[in-house]
């Protein structure tokens, strides 16, 4: 007999032997998943963060603001965790973690996986030019997390952004004094009325993270 014959003659006997048993044997994690593995996978698909001011946060309902988990990222910006099921998001709570089988310690890394797979293409920007989203994306100014993609940029130079509300982000890199001044005009003519405020300040990345640029 060939040995595939005998390696399928020998789980058709084990197979059957198994039948007679109060439990039926478990099934193997890399052919088939279990519910409530494929139910932990669903919730961990819809784990995002979104970039807020600290005035967002302030107006939200004191219940909501308590229960929703955050974290500050940097100066006035804050990280809201949410749950997006097909487009209608609320705030993340601790029973979501529970859910999804993911600890607090490892939420940063795992939204982040999840808006790399959103948002796919990578800023780019060319020297003493401005980069800006051709949509507006709800989650447009949650690229702020993406680190990676910040740092492999910042490599070239001196890398800055406008971020003045959550569908708008202006990419600028080895900016010009003209450029920096453009910049500054436009969040001070968004973040006023933006109804999902990020940073009143131009930001610029450094080998810490985000900080805010001093105004011109």
């Amino acid at each position: 007999m060939s040995w595939p014959k005998m390696v399928s003659a020998l789980y058709l006997a084990l197979a059957l032997a198994g039948c007679g048993t109060a439990h039926p044997p478990a099934a193997s994690a890399e052919t088939t998943a279990s519910p409530d593995s494929n139910h932990q996978q669903a919730a961990r698909a819809q784990l995002r963060a979104v970039v807020r001011d600290q005035s967002f946060l302030d107006k939200l309902p004191e219940s909501e603001r308590r229960s929703t988990i955050s974290e500050p990222l940097s100066g006035r910006m804050v990280i809201l965790y949410l749950v997006d099921d097909r487009g209608a998001a609320r705030g993340a709570q601790a029973s979501d973690l529970v859910a999804s089988g993911v600890t607090r310690e490892a939420l940063r890394a795992v939204v982040e996986w999840n808006l790399a797979s959103l948002l796919p293409d990578q800023v780019t920007c060319s020297s003493h030019a401005v980069t800006e989203p051709t949509q507006r994306h709800y989650y447009e100014t949650s690229r702020l997390l993406l680190d990676k993609q910040w740092a492999d940029l910042a490599r070239a130079g001196t890398v800055v952004v406008a971020a003045p509300s959550n569908d708008t982000l202006i990419v600028a890199c080895n900016p010009t004094p003209e450029i920096l001044q453009k910049l500054e005009v436009i969040v001070q003519n968004t973040y006023p009325q933006a109804a999902r405020p990020v940073s009143p300040s131009l930001l610029t990345w450094s080998k810490d993270g985000w900080r805010a640029l001093p105004a011109h």
